[in-house]
């Protein structure tokens, strides 16, 4: 009878976690319609931008030191045997950084931004990073306006003209991964989904554990 239970606990906790998953996909508000742009064709206004992140200065990943741009991670404890967790700390660490198209460079500052990323789990979900990587295929939704910048490093430096995007009447500009299915590197949201699954059969064999015992 306990083992039964258990296991109708984790089949049950599985069909939560994917049910959940599919319910966030759902809600996600329809893509707002602006029109698309290559840098060279860019002129001062509201526009959307395809490119890779380029690096002037990174930061590296919590989860497995990948040089980043921008990181937003979250470390939880568990308590009650396991079945539950808090959230005990939060950081984020972020640096300005090009999307490049290649027929142009685009500064985004990634403090400044709505940041659209997968979340990747380690530590038995302890730990939860979202994440911006140096490379990734970003789209940029923003107010686009000439700046003069001047990079101390990296594979920019020395760059004195690009475009800059920021907020206007619609809000703060967007960096998102997610426009094209491309832009998503092998694994990242399967590990997710397999992390967070995990959590959540560790979560329910606790619990069942505790009603049982």
């Amino acid at each position: 009878m306990g083992l039964t239970m258990l296991l109708l606990g984790l089949a049950g906790a599985v069909a939560l976690f994917g049910a959940a998953a599919w319910r966030v996909r759902r809600a996600r508000p329809p893509q707002e319609i602006v029109e698309s742009r290559h840098v060279v064709d860019l002129t001062e206004g509201r526009f959307r931008v395809v490119g890779r992140i380029g690096a002037m200065q990174t930061v590296s990943s919590a989860v497995d030191a990948s040089p980043c741009v921008y990181v937003d991670v979250s470390e939880f404890r568990t308590f009650g045997g396991g079945a539950l967790a808090q959230e005990v700390v939060r950081e984020i660490r972020a640096t300005p950084f090009l999307v490049d198209d290649g027929t142009g460079l685009v500064w985004v500052d990634p403090r400044e931004a709505e940041i659209e990323a997968v979340t990747v789990r380690e530590d038995l979900g302890l730990t939860a990073e979202r994440r911006l990587r140096v490379g990734e295929e970003v789209e940029v939704v923003g107010a686009f306006r000439r700046l003069e910048v001047e990079s101390e490093g990296g594979p920019y430096r020395g760059v004195s003209s690009v475009w800059s995007v920021g907020a206007d009447a619609h809000g703060a500009p967007r960096v998102s991964y997610r426009t094209e299915p491309e832009m998503v590197l092998a694994g990242d949201e399967l590990a997710a989904f397999f992390r967070g699954a995990g959590v959540l059969l560790v979560a329910a064999g606790s619990l069942i554990a505790l009603l049982v015992s």
